[in-house]
């Protein structure tokens, strides 16, 4: 695995335990917070991992664009991946949503439920990531065999 994406899913677990310890604590908002950067952060170092940009903020869109590239049918994740898009802003902005502050506006359940999403598109991503990680070394097998 390249070291850029390496450190891109190091970070996105380091979120996701944030978000569990966050969850623990009752910190519901930044919990759901934790868990899209989680998933952000994981689906970066997916593209990362096959030299395409990961610039942008939407998880979704950053699947959409893997998507593109592999063809495959990855509705599951990007569906996980919208509903934690939704709470990228109002988890974390007074002014996001009417008249209630983000730290009161989530719940327990909310929060189990995004930990669960970003936990299963990390899961998509590790999938991924170890596939073409075999990939390689099949490849690298393959030329020292010819040699």
């Amino acid at each position: 695995m390249k070291e850029d994406s390496k450190i891109w899913l190091e970070e996105a677990n380091w979120d996701l335990e944030n978000a569990e310890i966050l969850f623990r604590n009752k910190r519901f908002n930044t919990a759901v917070f934790q868990s899209q950067q989680a998933s952000e952060k994981a689906v970066k170092s997916l593209l990362f991992s096959r030299n395409l940009n990961g610039w942008g903020h939407s998880t979704s869109r950053l699947l959409q664009k893997y998507k593109e590239l592999t063809h495959q049918d990855i509705s599951e994740v990007i569906n996980d991946a919208l509903q934690l898009d939704k709470h990228y802003i109002p988890t974390r902005y007074p002014d996001a949503l009417p008249g209630i502050a983000p730290h009161k506006a989530y719940t327990e359940q909310e929060a189990e439920n995004s930990i669960k999403q970003a936990k299963k598109i990390i899961h998509f991503v590790k999938e991924e990531l170890l596939f073409f990680d075999e990939q390689e070394k099949q490849e690298e097998n393959k030329y020292e065999k010819e040699e």
